[in-house]
């Protein structure tokens, strides 16, 4: 069945993308605002789940990391205001700057790398840079205070190896958002060479990883999502929300329609390029 169409204007605002009318309207006049490859006019109606995007405006956060975190809290219904975050393949801040723009009270940036946090989050009173630290540390095992929601940005490792690191920093409880890179999950050294996947591989992916990590002790995972921005050369990326609740006491809901939806919003993105 397809979704209800609504006003463009009405679908800018409650995706958050502008603030105002105004400010949407000035996007729109200037032919920034897009469905796919397709530029929108002002007077337009729109699937209620559409993917819109906004070209050329300012980067609003530390790395483009951020536009894609954004985009997952709020398909997720997920917030960070007021809580003890860790946030794990910090780079340059971008999804740490997210969490802070959500109302975190502190994030710890964990990356294995060395000065790559950009300097006003290193200036943050609420940012704790935990640089040159694997998620395998065992310093992380003992934060003050300790986090109870995690992101998980983490390259040449699978989420599967990843969660059970987080899940133990956390306590065993909490929120996860984990990004999903397949080039990372899959098993097929041709598509990790050359960067590109065959469109028909996603959905199969993402239903083993859900099902795999759905099989760790005390996690389950209750929601994914389409990451807004691609990955580079294009690659789809996605979002699990995974909950850490303590053995015995998950629930797994059927994510089969999210999944086959992740993946149609997906496949409608243009390939992101800086800003500019």
């Amino acid at each position: 069945m397809k979704a209800k169409k609504i006003p463009l204007m009405e679908k800018l605002l409650a995706d958050g993308l502008f603030e105002n009318e105004k400010a949407a309207s000035a996007a729109l006049l200037e032919g920034n605002v897009y469905l796919g490859s397709v530029r929108l006019r002002g007077g337009a109606r729109v699937p209620a789940d559409a993917a819109i995007t906004v070209r050329g405006r300012e980067m609003p956060y530390a790395g483009k990391g951020g536009l894609k975190l954004e985009g997952a809290l709020k398909d997720f219904g997920l917030s960070p205001a007021g809580r003890v975050c860790v946030d794990a393949g910090a780079s340059t801040g971008g999804f740490t700057d997210c969490l802070l723009h959500f109302g975190a009270a502190r994030v710890y940036a964990v990356d294995v790398g060395w000065g790559q946090l950009v300097g006003r989050l290193r200036q943050d009173a609420r940012v704790v840079n935990c640089e040159k630290t694997n998620i395998s540390d065992e310093s992380l095992l003992s934060l003050s205070p300790a986090p109870d929601f995690g992101t998980v940005d983490v390259s040449y490792l699978s989420l599967r190896k990843a969660v059970p690191y987080f899940s133990r920093i956390l306590r065993g409880r909490g929120d996860l958002v984990c990004l999903v890179k397949p080039l990372f999950e899959i098993d097929d050294a041709e598509s990790r060479r050359t960067g590109v996947i065959a469109p028909d591989r996603y959905i199969p992916l993402l239903r083993h990883l859900v099902s795999d990590l759905n099989a760790l002790p005390g996690a389950a995972c209750v929601n994914v999502t389409h990451s807004p921005v691609t990955g580079n050369a294009g690659t789809r990326e996605f979002f699990i929300h995974v909950r850490l609740a303590g053995d015995g006491e998950e629930t797994y809901p059927d994510l089969e329609e999210k999944i086959l939806l992740a993946d149609g919003r997906a496949a409608e993105l243009e390939a992101y390029k800086k800003p500019g």
